[in-house]
């Protein structure tokens, strides 16, 4: 495949580790047609799917970027860092789900949290990973002024969406106006009748691919265009937070009185 050629030549590394998260989500689909247990109302497989999926998109999105950096041995410092902390990440979260532990939010017991510690210690690790790509595509003067802007705008909204995983700590949940686990949507299971932490976060992490996109496929050259975009896609997910934050469903965006 075209896309998978071009990515293992821009960064070989993260491009194999996204494949390595595909192969892995095939396995747990698998895995989840036999295991039929669930954990807060959802098959115990779904969880670590979900993450397969998002790091290898993640990691292949890395690829592409990195490759545009003509600084070699901070690529490849921040190459393998996000390898790591992300494989730590996936390693404790298919663990927990194999002895039906919850993974995130987990304070049960004294394994638990300090395994809740050690994923939140890698997202912050990787986010710092984010963080120093983005300062370093500042000097970056090769690449269309638009699709430059693109990246670096896409690198801001998904480091915002990341520390967002802060409020989630605190709540130990991602549910508001009642506990985790309440009915929800196909596959991703955001809540349909209270708030949910998680589609700010989800949409947030995803302007690292939506952004840029736009700004390649409509916007290469102009600036003022990629803004507009970047501006109304982190206004459209804050206010999926604000709603979430109110105890609202994921279609409740109604002002109701009383």
């Amino acid at each position: 495949m075209k896309l998978i050629r071009e990515l293992l030549y821009r960064n070989s590394a993260a491009a194999w580790f996204g494949i390595l998260n595909f192969i892995a989500f095939a396995v747990l689909l698998s895995i989840s047609a036999l295991d039929q247990r669930t954990l807060i109302s959802v098959n115990i497989w779904i969880k670590p799917m979900k993450f397969c999926i998002s790091i290898g998109i993640f990691s292949w999105t890395m690829a592409w970027f990195l490759h545009h950096l003509p600084q070699i041995r901070k690529v490849r410092i921040i190459t393998f860092v996000i390898i790591g902390m992300l494989g730590i990440e996936l390693l404790i979260i298919i663990m927990q789900a194999t002895r039906g532990e919850l993974s995130h939010y987990n304070i049960s017991n004294l394994l638990n949290a300090v395994l809740f510690q050690i994923m939140g210690i890698a997202i912050v690790a990787n986010t710092f990973m984010v963080f120093w790509t983005f300062r370093l595509f500042g000097k970056a003067k090769q690449l269309p002024a638009g699709y430059l802007l693109g990246i670096r705008l896409g690198m801001l909204v998904f480091i915002i969406a990341s520390l967002e995983g802060f409020l989630m700590t605190f709540n130990l949940g991602h549910t508001v106006g009642a506990a985790d686990g309440q009915e929800g949507i196909f596959f991703l299971n955001w809540a349909k009748s209270y708030g949910d932490l998680r589609v700010f976060h989800f949409l947030g992490l995803h302007g690292l691919q939506i952004i840029p996109l736009f700004a390649w496929y409509f916007s290469r050259e102009k600036r003022i265009l990629v803004v507009v975009f970047a501006v109304i896609y982190l206004l459209f997910s804050l206010g999926t937070l604000w709603n979430a934050l109110a105890g609202k469903g994921l279609f409740d965006f109604g002002i109701t009185s009383g």
